[in-house]
């Protein structure tokens, strides 16, 4: 963008040169221009990579938990381990209470637990990951 300099004479006013909107800014402007840009990319960056299970479906994460994980975890119980159980206090207990650790333990697997990687796609991970979630925050009532 660019500003004019105008000069009036003989009744007209006449542009005598278009100059860059940025020499209008001082140095501080210009920095804090650059903070901001910077900052709001980086949150940008950081919602999207963190937030791929808000956009998960819980009903078809339920469908999916019932024909892949409830002969193991019906209710949110854990028929091999009882201990480690999908309720929300064992879920922190054992440092299970995110999408990310959820997602990379049913994507792997772990002890007893077969991987699902090749048997569920990872947007089927996610509906699963978001309905485990939202079943430990009620109770798995």
């Amino acid at each position: 963008m660019t500003a004019c300099l105008l000069t009036k004479g003989a009744d007209k006013l006449r542009i005598i040169k278009d100059i860059p909107l940025n020499m209008f800014l001082s140095q501080r402007e210009h920095k804090m221009k650059r903070i901001v840009s910077v900052l709001l990319v980086g949150i940008a960056i950081f919602t999207l990579a963190f937030s791929s299970p808000a956009f998960a479906d819980t009903a078809s994460g339920k469908k999916i938990f019932s024909a892949n994980c409830a002969s193991c975890h019906a209710g949110g119980k854990n028929l091999v381990q009882a201990n480690k159980t999908l309720k929300k206090d064992a879920l922190e207990k054992y440092g299970m209470y995110s999408a990310e650790a959820i997602i990379y333990q049913v994507t792997k697997g772990k002890n007893a637990m077969p991987a699902f990687k090749g048997r569920l796609k990872p947007a089927q991970i996610e509906d699963v990951t978001a309905y485990v979630l939202e079943q430990a925050d009620k109770g798995w009532q």
